[in-house]
């Protein structure tokens, strides 16, 4: 047939390929597929019906001279090509595989160019049909099909032994848990790439709605485990786990994952990825493909779209990202400080990487968690980054959860924060930091029973983090559910002793609850680890535990001017509160809203408010930061 003229326009079924415009629609609206599935859907397409050899197709695509692991190429090719058409490979109405050989277009092809005024129409030419011959004798005939039956059944019994048929995807796997790439460069400097890599296969396989994946943090505390697969996964409470290595030399990659049934240790499918750095966004899509492939995930249209149609970055501008993400997961002021100047040039190098500004936007709001940074001069930032970051791509729930965090602390936008935090989950539904985020939010404007979901779910999803077990208690602390509370913050403890923020909430806990020694002997650990300092939960327990004086000395310290500026002024107001000076604590507060205090958002519901509630003044203080009914 040859190629066809470059003004054509194909159809099949609801499918249009415009060859002038090289592009794919699919129902009228264009469909993103890269240059190399194209080629290849145009190949298929040239010859409906015939069967293309995957020679053919290996030849059309690349030179011998290029690096690439062909096999794997035209396999995540025809892969993007049914994602793109919505064809099922069991299945198929477009892509027939011939196993072994290649593969078929089995739509009929229908032309909708229109042809020129020259164009040169041939008419068909009918014969008559042939004049019948006598036919065989019974006999004859009952010879010919017992030789046909005879053949057939050998040919069919050779190929069942010499060829055993494909195994099948595991129908009951809706749960998955990455082990950590392990890192076989044989530099320990690749580590942060190892863990770097195991973080983006697990934010993709978190964007498909019907998988629970488990979150990476997770993860970390099975590197290098002894623990058998089976122990694992029936800690995390899932169905299967993915392991696999990663070798970076020079400009080029090889990814190697394997998926295991969790509950028999069996190997249901394996694969190695070799790419140059240039296509590593180009190997991720691949391998969730491939792994949401064999466990019969379904894909929405976004999801499909988000897997096929992703722009490639410059491999520098990717590498600072990954080197951000990591100093950010380190949870302290200096990293992430040192995070941002990792996106910053990541943005330099391609401003066009959404991810990029996304990173950024969080990265500033953590500095204002962290007391890094004012809020004042964090928040403002955060958003410019943040926005940026949703022009790029609307869809990037990082970008819509780090605009959430300005809305809710900063701008105290109620409804536009819980606006974004929906998106975000809505978006990746495995997203734990965005659904525990979300749970701060609800817990601030007294929706706690919605907050307690929230929370429980991001547990679901990150079982093992230490972070998310604390704010679980965190969030039955404010719903002044304290026994409970005290029960999940001692389990936050036994998972970290040396983790401050668990000790400081279980210090809060039985403080409230009037547990004065408890609380006193929590805020002396949280001394210890602080390396000495005053901390202002400490002192809101002397303060109610009968200890003025102690509390007292620790406000000298803790209302002396900084040298950054930045201060508790919300959790200092609370410590005047308890002692009785409502003006000084009314002073404090007034400096908190002034200053868009991190912790102002925590006004309405959080305990240590409660001696002022009467007081007009605290009215009015209410509505400034704009608190929902």
């Amino acid at each position: 047939m040859g190629r066809f003229s470059l003004s054509k326009i194909l159809a099949f079924e609801e499918c249009e390929l415009d060859l002038g415009r090289y592009e794919l629609r699919r129902a009228g609206r264009k469909v993103k597929l890269e240059r190399q599935p194209l080629d290849i859907l145009l190949l298929l397409v040239e010859r409906p019906g015939e069967l293309i050899t995957r020679e053919e197709i290996r030849s059309r695509l690349w030179t011998d001279d290029v690096f690439v692991d062909d096999e794997q190429g035209i396999n995540n090719g025809i892969r993007k090509i049914r994602v793109a058409l919505g064809d099922d490979s069991e299945e198929p109405r477009y892509v027939e595989t011939v196993v072994g050989r290649g593969y078929r277009f089995k739509a009929q092809i229908r032309d909708l160019t229109k042809p020129a005024p020259s164009d040169i129409v041939l008419s068909r030419v009918v014969f008559p049909p042939p004049e019948p011959r006598p036919g065989p004798s019974f006999w004859r005939i009952a010879v010919i099909v017992f030789a046909a039956v005879a053949t057939v059944t050998t040919i069919f019994f050779v190929l069942w032994i010499m060829v055993p048929p494909p195994q099948r995807p595991i129908h009951f796997i809706r749960s998955i848990a990455i082990l950590p790439l392990q890192n076989l460069s044989g530099d320990s400097n690749e580590d942060y790439f190892a863990d770097a890599m195991t973080d983006e296969l697990n934010t993709n396989l978190a964007r498909i709605h019907t998988i629970r994946v488990v979150s990476r943090t997770s993860m970390l505390r099975y590197r290098n485990t002894h623990k058998s697969i089976p122990e694992i996964a029936r800690e995390l409470n899932v169905d299967s786990i993915i392991e696999g290595s990663i070798v970076r030399s020079g400009d080029k990659v090889r990814i190697t994952t394997q998926l295991i049934d969790a509950h028999t240790d069996t190997h249901l499918w394996a694969q190695s990825y070799e790419r140059k750095l240039d296509d590593l966004l180009e190997v991720q899509d691949s391998i969730a493909l491939d792994i949401a492939s064999q466990v019969r995930a379904t894909l929405t249209p976004a999801e499909r779209q988000y897997f096929t149609g992703r722009a490639p970055i410059r491999p520098n501008a990717y590498e600072d990202y990954l080197r951000g993400r990591n100093e950010l997961s380190k949870q302290n002021p200096d990293a992430i400080k040192k995070g941002a100047e990792y996106f910053q040039r990541a943005i330099e190098d391609d401003p066009q990487y959404a991810r990029a500004y996304a990173g950024l936007a969080d990265a500033y709001s953590l500095l204002a968690n962290y007391q890094g940074l004012a809020p004042s001069e964090a928040f403002p930032r955060a958003r410019v980054a943040a926005t940026k970051a949703l022009a790029l791509d609307p869809e990037a729930p990082e970008a819509h959860e780090a605009l959430a965090l300005v809305r809710h602390h900063f701008d105290w936008d109620w409804s536009g924060a819980e606006q974004e935090y929906k998106r975000a989950t809505e978006l990746q539904p495995n997203f734990a930091n965005a659904h525990q985020r979300y749970a701060w939010f609800l817990s601030d404007v007294g929706r706690h029973d919605q907050a307690l979901q929230e929370i429980l779910r991001a547990q679901e999803l990150d079982p093992t983090s230490i972070v998310v077990q604390t704010n679980l208690g965190r969030v039955l602390y404010r719903a002044r559910r304290y026994d409970e509370a005290i029960t999940e913050l001692r389990r936050a403890v036994a998972l970290d002793p040396q983790r401050m923020f668990s000790h400081i909430f279980l210090g809060m806990a039985y403080d409230q609850k009037g547990s004065c020694a408890e609380a006193l002997s929590e805020f002396r650990i949280v001394q210890t680890l602080s390396e000495g300092r005053d901390g202002t939960s400490a002192a809101h327990a002397e303060a109610v535990c009968g200890k003025s004086s102690d509390a007292r000395k620790a406000l000298k310290n803790l209302t002396r001017p900084s040298a950054d500026q930045i201060q508790d002024w919300f959790y200092v107001a609370g410590v005047f509160a308890a002692l009785g000076e409502k003006d000084r604590a009314f002073e404090w507060l007034d400096q908190a809203v002034q200053n868009h205090d991190f912790f102002l958002t925590e006004m309405k519901e959080h305990p240590i408010m409660d001696p002022l509630r009467s007081d007009p003044r605290f009215n009015t203080l209410i509505k400034k930061v704009g608190f929902p009914n």
